[in-house]
């Protein structure tokens, strides 16, 4: 089956995150594997899938859930971290092709409460949060915890990101972001960001990928926000973006001047922050020291934003919610409540 220039697969089962397998090596160009999680189903899974030059898919392995998977991260080519509404998070080892669970972190977080809501990976640690406002350290050759942060935050906690290996960043129902410093024994925040005084929640966060200090959030009202973490407690830039809670907003891996997001609403478009650039609009922004920095990225100039990014709508607005999205190359993958997952290919940058 084909969509709009695309690929897509009924899978029947509610997608709630998929992620690219990465590139084990640097002269490729595209995944053709990729990993998805269910939700909201008696038995939810994760199932990993390769994809034929024909635009037909194979399942690769299948292995069964405990709860629904609400995060979901690649911690090496062949390592795969989930997080669950159990409160639990596991690490899966693709071996043969199949995955073989290697690690389960047990009752990381309440099971009453909604369980974990996320999961992240830099290097061999893993966090995780929880609606019971709960961050948990992680290394994968541990099976207890390293570290535990048992009152991170009074809220739900939805998303959570290292912007660099000795930092987490995490955002709550409240609007919140907060730093926490991995090197200090301090159980409080570093710092603690503020979207706005309405207190609408922070869905997604995404960090640059070379820039570790800038941060894109997705908001329950369908704002994106840019945040340098190094300058103020408020965002940079504000972009109106989606009318519905945004689900998900993804850098670029290789061009961060692109990103990408997806909404409740069932939407999927595509920034281009490039085109600030080719507009000859003079991008720069103060580093540390005072002085002018000029590789910074079009997304902190939020005069240039407003007037010169370029928004494509990548798909027909879909009935049903997009909950995840993930590019690679030149390949967005997405899926949602409609129970099947897509592929575009050729994405122009």
């Amino acid at each position: 089956m084909r969509v709009s220039g695309g690929t897509s697969r009924f899978v029947s089962k509610k997608c709630r995150k998929l992620r690219w397998k990465p590139l084990s090596d640097s002269l490729q160009i595209g995944s053709e594997m990729f990993a998805i999680g269910s939700w909201d189903d008696e038995e939810n899974e994760v199932t990993l899938w390769k994809s034929a030059n024909n635009g037909d898919f194979q399942l690769v392995a299948s292995v069964e859930h405990k709860g629904d998977v609400t995060g979901m991260c690649w911690q090496t080519t062949d390592l795969l971290a989930t997080s669950s509404s159990a409160g639990q998070a596991n690490l899966y080892k693709l071996e043969h092709k199949k995955l073989c669970r290697i690690q389960e972190w047990g009752e990381l977080h309440g099971r009453g409460g909604g369980g974990a809501t996320c999961v992240a990976a830099y290097g061999e640690t893993l966090a995780t949060a929880g609606e019971d406002g709960k961050v948990n350290i992680l290394n994968v050759r541990q099976s207890n915890p390293v570290k535990v942060y048992d009152s991170a935050d009074s809220c739900s906690i939805n998303d959570i990101v290292f912007p660099r290996s000795s930092e987490l960043l995490t955002s709550n129902m409240r609007g919140q972001m907060k730093l926490f410093d991995l090197r200090s024994n301090k159980q409080e925040a570093s710092s603690v960001y503020m979207l706005s005084n309405d207190q609408v929640a922070i869905n997604c966060l995404a960090k640059h990928p070379s820039q570790g200090h800038i941060v894109i959030t997705g908001a329950e009202n369908g704002l994106l926000a840019v945040w340098d973490l190094r300058q103020g407690k408020h965002p940079t830039t504000i972009l109106s973006a989606h009318k519905a809670p945004v689900s998900e907003v993804k850098f670029h891996p290789d061009q961060p001047d692109h990103i990408f997001t997806c909404s409740q609403g069932g939407e999927l478009w595509h920034w281009n922050g490039a085109s600030i650039r080719t507009a000859g609009v003079h991008v720069s922004a103060m580093n540390g020291s005072g002085s002018l920095d000029t590789t910074s990225s079009p997304w902190l100039s939020s005069e240039a934003v407003k007037h010169k990014v370029e928004t494509t709508s990548l798909i027909s607005q879909q009935p049903l919610p997009i909950n995840s999205i993930d590019v690679l190359g030149h390949s967005v993958l997405f899926g949602g409540d409609n129970e099947a997952f897509y592929i575009l290919n050729n994405i122009l940058l």
